[in-house]
Formats: structure tokens, C-alpha cells, sequence
């Protein structure tokens, strides 16, 4: 039972980060992003390329990722959705998709659809407390990757100027454009920040199991659901929902068989939504007519 409660805690950190990455893209730039799980895949097959294909020393793979996600990210806002500005979020939420199938494309002819193992920096091994405890060296890792990324996130919003402005962009587009805010890069920061959020998700997730595109995919849509059960304009939101999503998936798979895996999370976001719409901890939105 402590095992499985930890291989929970393990899992809600990967949660926590895909979630992560959904809420911070509403909430700095008020997209839905389908795109999410393919960014996800971009960001581990990245890491691949660079670790297992041309097996560079371990900084440079490490910071040559981070660089390539951002520098993505930020491509992404500026060649797409920088034309699209003004548009109905139903047209963004459409691109979003289209982003997604040319992702999978691309990804499909560079690297081809089998699943691979990657190179590791250390051999995975179990790892034991006590007797009746034990998870993965990698699940460790993860849950200490979540921790970190949402530590420098809540300094970054609280402390920084550039967070602070861009927590001021998010409230009031217009009115801080007016009050000399750079709106286009507060833009260009949540897209790199939310797809490198992502792609550490993808690689700890990989790492765990085994790198395809359609399993890490997968993954990136299943963490919609700590995001709306949060509610997706709370950062804060994003953990007790991963950690609700972790536990139902964890020992649904335990009690109901492995197919219970691919249901449980949107199972919690129906149970959530029908008891509070907005989510955990979501803005209700209110309507005057």
C-alpha cells in the first residue's frame, strides 16, 4: 500500500508539470493548447536526439534542450499565433490542433514511430525505504524536478520584475500594453516557459517508461485533467489536482486492470466539473446580461 501510494506522489509530480504547462498558456495568453501532449513528445524526442543519437556530455544535452524547447516555444507565438491576435478563441483552440497533427508529423519522419529506450545519465535502479516502501530512481527524480520547477515558478511570479509584469499582462492585456508593458514578449515568455515545463514532463516521463510518441502524447492530454479540476487560471490549483488525477489513476489501475489508466482522469474532471465548474480553485466566471 506505501508503495503504491508513492508510486501516486511519483506520478502527481509528472501531472503537476503537463498541468503546469496547460494553466500557464491560459493564463498568460488565454489559449487552450491542444498542442500540449505533442509539445510534450517534441520536447523528449529533442532530448533523445542529443543524449542517445549523438550522446553529447550531459550539460549540453541538458541546457541544449531547455534552449531548443524555448526557442520553439517562442517561434511558435511569433510565426502563428502572433497572426492570429484578436481572433475568437475557437480559431486559436483550431490552430492549436493544427500545430499538433504537424508536430506529429514532423516527428513521425524525423525519428520514425517505434517506441526507443534513451541513454541515461545513471542506470536506473529501485529504490527501497523500509520494507514496505520503494519506487524508481527516476520516479525520485521526477517528483524532485516538479518541486523544482514549482519552487523557481513561485519565486519568479512573486519576487521578479519580469514575473510581475507578466502576472500584470495576464489581468489586463490592453491596460498594460497602454502602461508600456511589452505584451508580444510577455507572450513569447509563457510559450517558452510552459513548453519547457512540458518537455522536462515528457523526458522524466520517458525515462520511466519507454519514449514513443503516442504514449507521451498521451500523457500531455490526460494533464488537462489537473488543470481543469485546479482550475485553469490557478497555478496553485495545478497540484492537489495532479495529486487527486495520480491517486485515481494509480490505484484504479490497481483495483480495475490497466485499461482503467486511459479513464480515470477524465472520470475525476467529470466528477469535479459537475460539482464545481470552474474547478478547485478557478475564477467563476460571471455573466451580465
Amino acid at each position: 500500500m506505501l508503495t503504491l501510494l508513492l508510486g501516486a506522489l511519483t506520478l502527481s509530480a509528472i501531472y503537476a508539470l503537463v498541468g503546469f504547462a496547460w494553466v500557464l498558456l491560459r493564463r498568460t495568453n488565454g489559449i487552450l493548447n491542444l498542442a500540449t501532449g505533442a509539445q510534450l513528445a517534441l520536447g523528449a524526442f529533442i532530448f533523445n536526439q542529443y543524449a542517445t543519437s549523438w550522446e553529447l556530455p550531459w550539460p549540453v544535452v541538458v541546457l541544449g534542450t531547455l534552449a531548443t524547447v524555448a526557442a520553439l516555444g517562442a517561434v511558435t507565438h511569433w510565426v502563428v499565433f502572433r497572426k492570429l491576435s484578436g481572433q475568437p478563441e475557437f480559431a486559436l483552440v483550431v490552430a492549436t490542433l493544427g500545430l499538433a497533427s504537424a508536430l506529429k508529423g514532423v516527428s513521425s519522419l524525423t525519428w520514425g514511430t517505434e517506441a526507443r529506450v534513451m541513454r541515461e545519465p545513471v542506470p536506473s535502479q529501485v529504490i527501497t525505504f523500509g520494507d514496505d516502501m520503494s519506487t524508481t530512481l527516476y520516479g525520485l527524480c521526477g517528483l524532485g524536478a516538479a518541486v523544482l520547477v514549482f519552487a523557481a515558478a513561485h519565486t519568479f511570479f512573486k519576487f521578479s520584475s519580469v514575473g510581475i509584469r507578466m502576472r500584470a499582462a495576464a489581468e489586463n492585456p490592453v491596460l498594460s500594453a497602454q502602461g508600456g508593458i511589452a505584451v508580444d514578449w510577455v507572450y513569447i515568455l509563457g510559450w517558452a516557459m510552459a513548453l519547457t515545463a512540458a518537455a522536462v514532463a515528457g523526458i522524466m516521463y520517458a525515462y520511466q517508461t519507454a519514449l514513443s510518441f503516442h504514449g507521451v502524447e498521451a500523457l500531455g492530454m490526460r494533464g488537462l485533467a489537473p488543470a481543469l479540476i485546479g482550475g485553469l487560471t490557478s497555478i496553485r490549483g495545478v497540484i492537489p489536482g495532479a495529486l487527486i488525477v495520480g491517486l485515481a489513476e494509480t490505484f484504479g489501475t490497481k483495483f480495475f486492470g490497466g485499461p482503467v489508466q486511459d479513464v480515470a482522469a477524465w472520470i475525476v474532471i467529470l466528477v469535479v466539473l459537475l460539482i464545481r465548474p470552474q474547478g478547485l480553485f478557478g475564477d467563476k466566471q460571471v455573466q451580465r446580461v
